[in-house]
């Protein structure tokens, strides 16, 4: 080792990680994924299509939509708890099964000719429910198959993956569902059998377990009552106040944007233009969010949390009244792709910061509690914006969504440049006590513990 100037030791330079590729718990895991992300796109969007193209009923397609999203409403606390509880390999298995039954059901249906809306919205609810789970576990797992200082990158490269996923499966799911209704969800059901095979060859440590002689969450090796458990989720995140605010504002433009996706569907039915029109729309919104999930990751690391929040709910209220004026698709096309850029990069940061400042032991709970603020609102614009569709047109929904818009940016440029925000950033950047020991992989054979020094 080198000396220094004052005779001490000077510290080696720390070695550059090597590519996530390197990894090969994080290629299984992100294959795997990808094709069940894939497959629950594909089969959707096929729902909505479904319902406004052979019933024309926009509250029915509302209904669906709902359905599909409730889970992220009522599942979510209890998944969360569970997930930290079970292993989360497993738990991603079960959920690619389950999904991949109840979707060759409706398969089934449409290639005997039976089309019944309460048969569709209960297949969209279970697909739902094991997707919120899937999901949960998925984000946690990630902290267990790359080091520390590569979560940014891991979690830019899962959301340009669904991003990239979208671009494929959106249009390629409206262009199945023109040939047969029925073909969107056998199609679905291939990638999910895929998905799994490349799931089972997951080896990632799964980190749920605790210490020897003690359960996980009690004493004496008991286990903490399911309320104790989510109390303990909402606890932490309700401690972060500006943090709760970004999920209550973000959990706002979440539910303009679910009523923005019905109404484009609606405009795109009363045109005359085929249904996978709005496969393309939906297409160039997932290029625009690939291209704001590569640059999400540097965002998170150069701009802090506050500053994204002020800027992306601005520019959205600058974006989303084009849509009331513009109803070409090639129009509608452009602005999905403006408003899909910003949301995938607010999603990185918005994920880097939730992974990087939660306990491992918590990520379950506390990612279940996020998805609920941030999610949860959107089951509720499904079911809403079907029922003001038919009730005041696509028009008026569409200037309301915008000046609702408006007042969240205004909300958030009014929170977010107090003091108290920059406080709580710094305090946050922090990482929790735990990481201190947490073991780094350096690569897919290799791994070396960090301990740290006192003294």
């Amino acid at each position: 080792m080198r000396k220094a100037a004052d005779g001490g030791t000077k510290p080696r330079r720390r070695h550059a990680l090597p590519g996530l590729n390197s990894y090969r718990d994080f290629r299984l895991l992100w294959t795997g994924s990808a094709l069940s992300v894939m497959a629950e796109r594909c089969s959707g969007m096929a729902f909505t299509l479904l319902i406004l193209w052979h019933t024309g009923s926009k509250s029915s397609a509302g209904l669906v939509g709902f359905a599909t999203l409730l889970p992220a409403l009522l599942v979510q606390l209890p998944a969360g708890v569970l997930v930290d509880r079970w292993n989360r390999r497993g738990v991603m298995l079960v959920c690619v099964v389950g999904r991949m039954v109840a979707v060759a059901t409706v398969a089934v249906a449409l290639a005997g000719d039976r089309l019944y809306v309460w048969h569709i919205a209960a297949v969209a609810f279970v697909q739902g429910t094991l997707t919120v789970f899937y999901q949960l576990a998925e984000r946690a797992t990630v902290r267990g198959v790359v080091p520390a200082r590569q979560l940014s990158a891991a979690m830019a490269t899962n959301e340009a993956r669904s991003r990239a996923v979208n671009f494929v499966g959106h249009p390629a799911s409206g262009m199945l569902f023109g040939i047969s209704a029925w073909m969107p969800f056998m199609s679905s059901v291939g990638m999910y059998l895929l998905s799994l095979i490349t799931l089972i060859r997951l080896r990632a440590k799964d980190g749920t377990k605790g210490k020897k002689g003690k359960g996980k969450g009690g004493k004496g090796g008991k286990k903490r009552a399911m309320t104790a458990e989510i109390r303990a989720g909402l606890d932490w995140v309700w401690k972060r106040a500006y943090f709760r605010t970004a999920l209550l504002i973000m959990a706002g433009s979440n539910l303009i944007f679910q009523a923005l996706i019905l109404s484009v569907a609606v405009v795109v039915r009363d045109s005359g233009r085929p249904a996978g029109t709005v496969g393309l729309i939906m297409a160039a919104g997932s290029v625009g969010g690939l291209l704001g999930a590569i640059t999400g990751g540097a965002l998170s690391k150069r701009l802090p949390m506050r500053h994204t929040m002020i800027v992306a709910h601005v520019a959205w209220a600058l974006v989303l009244p084009g849509t009331v004026v513009f109803h070409h698709p090639a129009a509608l096309g452009s602005l999905f792709f403006i408003t899909s850029h910003i949301g995938a990069a607010v999603t990185v940061a918005g994920m880097s910061h939730q992974v990087r400042i939660t306990p491992n032991n918590m990520q379950g709970r506390v990612g279940s509690v996020v998805m609920l603020l941030v999610s949860g609102a959107s089951s509720l614009g499904a079911l809403g914006t079907g029922f003001l569709l038919d009730a005041y047109g696509t028009r008026q929904v569409l200037i309301g969504a915008s000046v609702v818009m408006a007042v969240l940016a205004a909300v958030a440029t009014l929170v977010f440049t107090r003091r108290g925000a920059a406080l709580e950033d710094e305090n946050n950047m922090a990482p929790p006590p735990e990481r201190q020991n947490e073991p780094v992989v350096v690569s897919s054979r290799t791994t070396l513990t960090l301990r740290r020094i006192d003294g």
